[in-house]
């Protein structure tokens, strides 16, 4: 499995994309940083798209990405989440005001876009991958995921501020190869972050306890740019082998 960053930060100015992940040129994670920071003929090799929740800096390319790819491509670009979440794009993103309902177009006699449930409480198939997902602790329904192939899987955290459920589905998978954690906020706002749904240097740290993998690779994203520097200072303190994302890295494993 190859997982390339195009995305890590949890608000955008210059040269700060927001999440989206990349995983074998195929399947991303989130959108927001696909047109962004991929060129046309690598948008149109993506068949899968995982959205945590509706958000608009996680999904902030998925409208244009669906625009771009739409006469190049001979099957549906497909769009996977949650029903909760799926409803919030019909009905907020896709309604034909902000954007159009692209699974409503047909292009090259295939839908352009399909909006595909992925269902609580069991292995979803998405092309090559298993897809498992656990509701996360945000202001609307975000979803964190277990992603596997034959041999390793990634876990995603998404949005969230302190849960269970997803380090438990986390601590499950034996095939766990790398984590990718959020941390938004500096200690010093951890009422905020409880607020809106966020974690803390310190908030992840505790959070990592529940999960009982010490040896796992932990991938820092989500950060406000705005707070950078305090943010990476406080995770080198906590743990010096945590890595906080710049955007552009690739994983092989």
């Amino acid at each position: 499995m190859e997982v390339r960053v195009l995305g890590s930060y949890g608000s955008r100015v210059p040269g700060h994309q927001t999440s989206c992940f990349l995983v074998d040129r195929r399947l991303a994670i989130d959108a927001g940083g696909l047109t962004g920071m991929l060129q046309m003929q690598e948008q149109i090799a993506i068949d899968h798209v995982l959205i945590s929740h509706a958000h608009l800096d996680h999904i902030y390319d998925l409208a244009f990405l669906v625009d771009n790819v739409m006469t190049a491509r001979h099957q549906p670009l497909r769009i996977w989440a949650p029903e909760q979440v799926l409803a919030m794009l019909r009905q907020h993103l896709f309604n034909d005001q902000i954007w159009p309902d692209m699974s409503s177009i047909q292009v090259n006699g295939c839908p352009v876009m399909e909006l595909c449930p992925l269902f609580p409480g069991q292995i979803n198939q998405v092309g090559p991958y298993q897809v498992r997902w656990e509701k996360t602790a945000h202001p609307v329904f975000s979803a964190g995921y277990l992603v596997s192939d034959e041999q390793v899987a990634i876990l995603y955290t998404g949005d969230t501020t302190t849960t269970d459920a997803l380090w438990t589905l986390g601590r499950q998978s034996e095939r766990l190869a790398l984590l990718f954690a959020e941390a938004s906020f500096p200690n010093c706002m951890v009422d905020l972050a409880r607020q809106t749904g966020h974690l803390t240097p310190l908030l992840l740290a505790e959070e990592l306890q529940k999960l009982d993998r010490p040896e796992l690779p932990v991938k820092i994203y989500h950060m406000k740019p705005q707070y950078i520097e305090e943010i990476s200072r406080e995770l080198m303190d906590l743990n010096a082998n945590y890595q906080i994302l710049q955007g552009n890295e690739t994983y092989q494993l």
